[in-house]
């Protein structure tokens, strides 16, 4: 019985320990965004290279954002490819911005429209605008297409109201 007993304290602590193991990058994910917020770039970036080092996706996306502003581009694109294999859209947005501008990577339009394309199939806005008018104007060696382009800016109606307008403002 105090085998049993021991055994299943021991569980309860490894449980523990890897609940506080999977909240810790979380938690120095907002301390960093909040530091950002701030304006205390330094302290965002130290606090940031722990949980991306370990693999958090919101992480890695956010320090390599603040490593693009700082033009450290090189560690940016590698930043934000690692978060981008993971499915973040705002990493898998920026890194179709680097593709298409050469920036931090060597310029390629197919590598650009697969990662704007991830991104807006998951509902990021700017990736969304950049597909309808690549699709509407025939960028990424895409050809025009007008049914495409109406799909990606019906979505885009879908997640954005109009905006205010003489003609469609509530009248009182």
């Amino acid at each position: 019985m105090v085998q049993a007993t021991r055994w299943w304290w021991a569980g309860v602590l490894q449980c523990l320990a890897l609940a506080v193991a999977v909240a810790a990058p979380e938690d120095d994910h907002r301390r960093g965004l909040q530091a950002y917020n701030t304006g205390d770039v330094a302290t965002a970036m130290s606090v940031l290279r722990a949980p991306a080092n370990a693999g958090h996706a919101p992480s890695q996306s956010l320090l390599a954002f603040i490593l693009d502003r700082g033009d450290f581009v090189e560690e940016a694109a590698r930043l934000y490819a690692l978060a981008a294999a993971q499915g973040d859209a705002e990493a898998q947005a920026a890194l179709g911005n680097f593709y298409l501008s050469g920036r931090g990577v060597a310029k390629d339009e197919k590598q650009a429209l697969s990662y704007f394309s991830k991104a807006a199939e998951q509902g990021h806005v700017l990736a969304m605008q950049v597909l309808a008018q690549a699709h509407r104007e025939g960028g990424f060696g895409l050809p025009r297409d007008a049914a495409q382009a109406a799909r990606w800016e019906a979505r885009l109606a879908e997640i954005r109201p109009p905006r205010a307008t003489p003609a469609n403002k509530a009248k009182p």
